[in-house]
């Protein structure tokens, strides 16, 4: 089990009412809303177990049965889930049978939490709203705020915060309807669950857990204050309220000592009293937590303690202790394939290493570390994937279902109908009139029962096609969020690799330019004193003639070193440009005036440079753009860069013989509503240059790829441009033949609400 993820028993004290129903409580900062359920049953046939199934073989109240089979399935969820859930199959199959609602409802609710703890969070939901409708129809509010409260967990287990909170907050306000104080502080606990998961919810997170604290206080309910007490202090943690951070966790810490809940508070005051200096108390705290861990062989709580350990060995400057420590967390979390924290142990490591002086072993960790954070974007990118091709078929299964039940009530329409006619029948000839009266209307009620069916089954048909569609989209976008990652990836390790190199090249060049200063100095000195002296040529001797010579090879190699040194340094600020966060806000901008204004600034630059050029240059703008949000100034940069381009193929186009078209950018702007509803912009730009070869297409957005001759282009730019426009929410395409021309198109959604000029 998941230690960021702990468990309350639940309210219900009967065992027949589900003495073991758990409500899902957050320890600390939780990934995952665990919905795996306490329970201190044997994992092997308990003799409870025994007792129940000789209650099934022996009782002839079909009733007990179910409640049994119930029992069943409750002594299993926890130790064999299949096996639970073949029992509670049975409850139902019986339930049904007899018709035994509440029992029906019992079912449904405990097999949805053993479908959710085998991952089958599909069916899971499916059947947990059943459930819920059976609790809804009986009337039972706290059944109905359980299963509202298993729902939230298993869409928060899925990434959908939104979701999450919206059936938390049912739960809530059904409990507080009810006056049920547990499962209200169990609720406000998980509501700051979801919160904490953003910073930007914090103080929503914080809020919601005092009121949980508060709760579970006031029924002196000491695993509840425990757990929300950790959270609390986690909270002021993170926004380095160290007093109140160490003041909760004191609290939780009086309850959990010595349990598997108590390495994390342990492991937050040792490093809060790392942070303040003082070190002996900080080291005692790292030890008990270690101790504990090691004590109960919790192998993840073990791991997270020997992080914390290590930054405050880190703190007390002790970093080859630290480096071991480090190594000792970094196998454990490979062992147990903890990647948050593997990721953590390579940073670390990385840190460690570059300050001894290892430089090559912290580059190491850190390209280890850069590994696992695209790994866990990935898995994060393919999470929300399967979420949405899950509520594609979640809603597929239900409506089939409901297609059924309709074709169910027309074939039970026709028996009745056919009935009629049977009775009818036997009134004898004298009803002739009224038998054909009754079947001609028989014949209209199922022609009309038809044509429903069929309009049903074409309405069917057509949302299938629609989500199929939907599915292609799917995985185009996934392929898009997939390169978007390895972008990101891409441009932290640029920025790491350009911050590395522009000190060293700093210096090359600083000292280059001094060195060449002194070779002149030196070289109008020897020059001064000649003329003073007026030696002729024949009298210097050799080593004079050798210190020209070498002093001018000296000074010729120093130009040169300072010219690449210059261009080594124009390419580490490209790289900076290229990996830097943008902080620029949104503005409505008029991008026909954008387009225009930077067209002309580019062409006045380049005929600047190339006085002799002589390029036609075509403008259509569409004037019923209206204003769309972007960053104008990044904006702007994205036109000047694929302009730049196209000038300077346009202007090697002039420079070849034989060319009997003149040299031609065209630039045109559009405004679109596609058929979903949804409104754009669209800038193009075309040259009639050379074209872009079909084997080198794909590469032009990849950073440092270029064509140009070296000295001439740092490759950054295209790929400066797919970053910015798709951070404006638009998309970047490249159209291009060989031997006729290119065509760059961009693509800018309107902000809401916006209409053609």
């Amino acid at each position: 089990m998941d230690k960021k993820s702990k468990i309350s028993v639940a309210e219900n004290e009967s065992l027949k009412l589900f003495n073991c129903q758990m409500m899902p409580i957050r320890f600390v900062l939780g990934l995952v809303l665990s919905l795996t359920f306490i329970s201190e049953k044997s994992f092997s046939q308990t003799p409870r177990a025994d007792s129940l199934l000789t209650v099934v073989n022996s009782s002839s109240d079909d009733s007990l049965k179910v409640r049994a089979y119930l029992d069943l399935g409750q002594e299993f969820l926890s130790s064999d889930i299949s096996q639970a859930i073949h029992y509670l199959d049975d409850a139902i199959l019986i339930a049904l049978k007899i018709d035994y609602k509440k029992g029906l409802a019992d079912a449904y609710n405990l097999q949805g939490r053993a479908l959710a703890n085998q991952g089958n969070f599909q069916d899971a939901i499916f059947i947990n709203r059943q459930s819920l409708a059976e609790y809804q129809n009986l009337n039972d509010k706290a059944g109905e705020a359980n299963i509202l409260s298993n729902l939230g967990s298993i869409y928060y287990r899925m990434g959908n915060s939104s979701k999450a909170l919206e059936y938390h907050f049912q739960s809530l306000k059904i409990s507080q309807e009810i006056d049920n104080k547990l499962r209200i502080g169990t609720s406000y606990n998980n509501i700051g669950t979801v919160y904490q998961k953003s910073e930007s919810t914090l103080d929503d997170a914080l809020d919601s857990y005092k009121k949980a604290l508060d709760v579970f206080e006031q029924i002196d309910y000491e695993a509840g204050i425990s757990t929300v007490a950790m959270n609390i202090g986690e909270i002021y943690f993170l926004e380095f309220k160290y007093d109140s951070a160490i003041q909760y966790h004191q609290v939780a810490l009086e309850i959990c000592d010595g349990t598997i809940d108590a390495p994390f508070p342990l492991t937050q005051l040792g490093e809060i009293y790392g942070i303040l200096g003082e070190f002996e108390t900080a080291n005692n705290y790292h030890r008990r937590a270690l101790g504990i861990s090691e004590k109960l062989d919790a192998k993840f709580d073990l791991t997270q303690s020997l992080i914390g350990f290590a930054k405050t060995q880190k703190r007390q400057g002790d970093s080859q202790q630290a480096i071991r420590t480090l190594e000792r967390a970094r196998v454990l979390a490979l062992e147990i394939d903890a990647k948050n924290e593997l990721k953590d142990a390579y940073e670390g490591l990385s840190e460690l290493f570059a300050l001894t002086g290892d430089y090559k072993t912290a580059y190491e960790n850190e390209i280890n570390a850069k590994s696992i954070k695209e790994e866990i974007a990935k898995s994060s990118t393919d999470e929300m994937i399967r979420q949405l091709q899950f509520e594609f078929e979640l809603s597929q299964k239900e409506a089939e279902i409901e297609l059924l039940q309709k074709d169910t009530e027309l074939k039970n329409a026709a028996v009745s109908n056919q009935r009629i006619v049977i009775f009818a029948a036997f009134g004898g000839l004298f009803m002739f009139l009224f038998i054909s009266i009754s079947l001609f209307r028989n014949n209209l009620s199922k022609k009309k029962a038809n044509r429903l069916l069929q309009a049903q089954k074409e309405e069917i048909h057509a949302q299938r096609e629609k989500v199929e569609l939907a599915l292609d989209q799917l995985k185009s976008t996934q392929a898009q969020l997939i390169h978007s990652e390895k972008m990101a990836s891409l441009g932290e390790l640029t920025a790491g690799i350009a911050h590395e190199i522009k000190n060293p090249l700093n210096f090359v060049n600083n000292f280059s330019e001094v060195s060449y200063d002194m070779i002149l100095e030196i070289q109008e000195l020897r020059s001064k004193q000649d003329t003073e002296n007026q030696p002729s040529e024949t009298l210097k001797t050799e080593n004079d003639k050798l210190e020209d010579e070498l002093l001018r090879d000296i000074r010729i190699n120093l130009e040169k070193v300072t010219h690449h040194g210059q261009r080594a340094d124009a390419i580490v600020q490209g790289m900076l440009e290229h990996s830097k966060i943008r902080h620029g806000e949104k503005e409505p901008t008029d991008l026909n005036v954008l387009a225009k204004e930077y067209l002309n600034l580019t062409y006045q630059s380049f005929k600047a440079k190339n006085k002799d050029a002589d390029i036609k240059l075509i403008t259509d703008f569409d004037t019923s753009i209206p204003k769309i949000e972007i960053v104008r100034q990044d904006f702007g940069r994205v036109l000047l860069n694929i302009i730049n381009n196209a000038f300077y193929v346009l202007n090697k186009k002039n420079g070849t013989q034989n060319e009997d078209k003149l040299p031609t950018l065209t630039l045109t702007t559009s405004f679109y509503t596609n058929p979903q509803g949804l409104k754009g912009a669209k800038i193009s730009i075309t040259d009639n240059g050379p074209g872009i070869p079909d084997k080198i297409k794909g590469k032009i957005f990849q950073p440092f790829f270029t064509t140009k001759p070296t000295g001439e282009g740092t490759g950054l730019g295209l790929s400066l441009s797919y970053d910015i426009v798709k951070a404006n929410g638009g998309e970047i395409k490249v159209f291009s033949e060989v031997g006729k021309g290119t065509t760059f198109l961009i693509d800018v959604p309107a902000h809401e609400g916006a209409n053609e000029a």
